[in-house]
């Protein structure tokens, strides 16, 4: 912060209070997984924890799933709208599930909020939201790919059902609730376990104001807001004034494996940004609409990382920006529209576009903290599998799968991206053990490991996605539901560095992995063999896997920061060395020639200067630096225009460099294959394209960007 506080304001008791917000929400959270039975909860952390004041201001929010900042505030909001008038009393707790009228993320993500009251008024709420494994509708765990309207999906549960009163169940709600979901008991539990979080902070925060008082509380919290406001809107200060446009696409409705925009203007004046998504593809009547709760959570989910990595989360973090969006299409639908994974499809397309969007912002700026914040593009896709059948003992389980929360991450100027981060929304992103879904349910894994084929390769490279395969154990049959969504436009890498690789589903029928376990050969991918291999739907619902099927599941990776010619040559080696790239990618994508006893440094010189002169088709006239950083490929701009940093070649003194540099366009699949990476090929409708930009003196891969044909495009 570069401003003291107002005078008569005690730094040291607005921290504690700050600090005593944040122990709060996150006690509520250990309160969630120490009373649920739901591996969803407990295993891979997906939920939130929050508090707001009586209009519905975030106090404190957890550091769990971001992108139910969105959807929490609207619930929260739209709550109040709907009880104004109504009395409310301690102990009552309201539960909604609806995206359309409640702002969930989609039905799953179910919300529960409780009054908090000092004496007889009304201070605040208490708000828990977390993935239940079932809430009813066509299909098991609540994603519905068959699905042409939201009543398909699930029990729709709009703001204002009350499901305690004055701290007791209301019975025939609970009996409304349990008789329309396949598992009631664990349904119910944890419902209790969403009440136990906010009972834990009601208390919590009650204690707070017993020792500091209601209007010292009051006067520091609104203090907070101001500061977190104020310092976020001083880093929007130094990034250039201008408009940024940027698109993204979502793959596959559930129906049909169409493209659909996803399109934003971000328009930067001051100290305040406005996305405006005016321009994105009508609603679909497939299940990957985004809720507009969903949508402003998504935008804060890559706003808050960039701008506001160590702010404590409040409402003053997000009064910098606004978030713009029509009524009627996929990023804010209206009923009766589908919207059971549109936050994990378009939800997380919106993530990726603000992120490309605020990289062409910042790169510019004359702040090196915020040039900094540059970044590969994330995965962000979920890649899902919900798994539903009865167990050899007769017990009917749904499994949704939490190791589809393994997807990589961006890498950044100064390291690669992590490997199985998550989401750009998972701050604390968690994989389920092995042994943990072994135990619950009726599958057997087969191997869990990196997928070597995901990573967008650069001089930081973007982080592995997961690759893992199990098959039945305990059970004859199950039906299973997959999305993919990063399967055909994957992740742009950034400043040079290359597109991430997909994700999807195969099924082997057939196998010969119950003959391998007798013999007790540990059936690896290379000793499995199988009469077919089925690849999958990009979305597909109700698939068949028998005793003796092998369902493999890989996930997408993200993309890389900086030309690969960039990369330390002894950091390709160990690349090699433990097994993340093959000596022939070291070799055509790297230009490193590797020996038995390491790095051979003249023949690696030759062949990146090799490369080089591919690019360009001729002899390059400027040449590259030595020891350049990741950052050297990424345009900069100077007094006298553009210029790459690599060499200090020009690149021209137009608004846009790419102009004027050499230009290469390619099949996205085709291309990215040709350095180990896979991509899913489209069978018909618009190509998936990939546009590469080299600096026409030194050769330089300046950016290497996705692209979908224009002129076929859904529109």
């Amino acid at each position: 912060m570069t401003s003291s506080l107002p005078a008569g304001y005690d730094p040291v008791t607005l921290e504690v209070i700050r600090m005593r917000l944040d122990s709060i929400v996150e006690e509520m959270g250990i309160a969630m997984i120490r009373s649920s039975g739901s591996p969803v909860i407990t295993e891979a952390g997906d939920f939130n924890t929050a508090l707001f004041d009586p209009t519905g201001r975030i106090y404190a929010y957890s550091d769990y799933v971001q992108f139910h900042i969105g959807s929490g505030s609207v619930a929260v909001q739209n709550l109040v709208k709907a009880i104004e008038g109504e009395p409310l009393h301690p102990g009552d707790a309201f539960i909604s599930n609806d995206p359309h009228t409640a702002g969930a993320s989609h039905p799953p993500d179910t919300n529960v909020i409780s009054p908090i009251f000092h004496e007889d008024e009304l201070i605040g709420w208490a708000q828990s939201q977390a993935h239940l494994v079932d809430v009813g509708g066509m299909t098991p765990g609540g994603f519905a790919p068959g699905a042409t309207d939201c009543y398909a999906e699930a029990l729709r549960l709009p703001p204002g059902v009350k499901i305690f009163e004055k701290g007791e169940p209301v019975e025939w709600v609970r009996r409304t609730l349990l008789n329309n979901v396949r598992v009631p008991a664990l349904f119910w539990n944890d419902v209790r376990s969403l009440v136990a979080s906010n009972n834990t902070g009601i208390r919590r925060l009650l204690g707070t104001i017993a020792e500091f008082g209601l209007e010292q509380f009051r006067e520091y919290t609104r203090l907070s807001f101001e500061l977190a406001e104020q310092v976020v809107r001083e880093r929007i200060a130094v990034i250039p004034d201008g408009t940024y446009r940027a698109e993204e696409w979502t793959e596959h409705n559930g129906h049909v494996d169409d493209l659909y925009r996803v399109a934003c203007t971000m328009t930067k004046r001051g100290s305040q940004i406005t996305f405006d998504f005016t321009g994105s593809s009508e609603q679909t009547g497939g299940f990957v609409n985004c809720s507009y709760g969903a949508l402003v959570g998504s935008v804060a989910s890559a706003v808050v990382p960039i701008l506001a990595w160590d702010v404590p989360f409040n409402e003053g973090v997000m009064t910098a920006f606004d978030v713009v969006a029509e009524p009627g299409t996929i990023v804010n639908p209206t009923p009766p529209a589908p919207i059971s994974n549109g936050h994990l499809t378009t939800g997380a397309r919106v993530s990726r576009l603000v992120t490309k969007l605020m990289n062409e912002a910042c790169r510019t700026s004359a702040d090196d903290v915020m040039r900094g914040r540059t970044q590969g593009v994330w995965a962000d896709s979920w890649t899902g599998g919900i798994s539903a059948g009865t167990s050899d003992a007769g017990e009917y389980f749904v499994l949704f799968n939490m190791d589809g929360g393994g997807m990589g991450a961006g890498a950044q100027p100064e390291m690669d991206g992590l490997d199985c981060a998550g989401m750009m929304t998972q701050v604390n992103n968690m994989l389920p053990d092995v042994e943990m879904n072994e135990m619950l349910y009726p599958v057997l894994y087969l191997w869990k490991q990196l997928n070597t084929a995901s990573a967008g390769h650069g001089a930081q490279r973007g982080g592995l996605g997961l690759q893992f395969a199990w098959t039945l154990h305990g059970a004859q049959e199950v039906v299973q539901t997959v999305f993919a969504p990063s399967a055909q436009v994957v992740a742009d890498g950034f400043g040079g560095g290359l597109p991430a690789g997909g994700s999807g589903h195969e099924v082997r029928r057939g196998t010969n992995v119950a003959a391998l376990l007798r013999e007790g050969t540990v059936p690896t991918d290379a000793a499995l063999t199988a009469e077919r291999a089925d690849l999958l739907a990009i979305n597909q619902q109700s698939v068949p896997i028998a005793a003796g099927d092998v369902f493999v599941q890989w996930i997408a990776g993200g993309g890389g920061y900086g030309d690969p010619l960039l990369r330390d040559p002894a950091r390709v080696a160990a690349d090699v060395a433990d097994g993340y790239i093959g000596a022939e990618t070291a070799a055509a994508t790297y230009g490193v020639v590797l020996t038995g006893s390491g790095v051979d440094e003249e023949a690696t010189a030759r062949a990146r200067d090799a490369i080089r002169r591919a690019r360009l088709g001729g002899e390059p006239t400027a040449r590259v630096t030595p020891g350049c950083a990741a950052t050297a490929s990424t345009p900069q701009r100077d007094d006298a225009g553009w210029y790459c940093p690599a060499s200090g070649a020009r690149l021209g003194d137009d608004p846009d460099w790419r102009p004027h540099a050499v230009r290469v366009t390619h099949v996205a699949a085709d291309r990215l294959a040709e350095h180990g990476v896979r991509v899913r090929h489209r069978d018909a409708g618009p190509r998936v394209l990939i546009d590469e930009c080299y600096s026409p003196a030194c050769g330089t891969l300046l950016e290497a960007r996705i692209r979908v044909e224009e002129e076929q495009h859904v529109a």
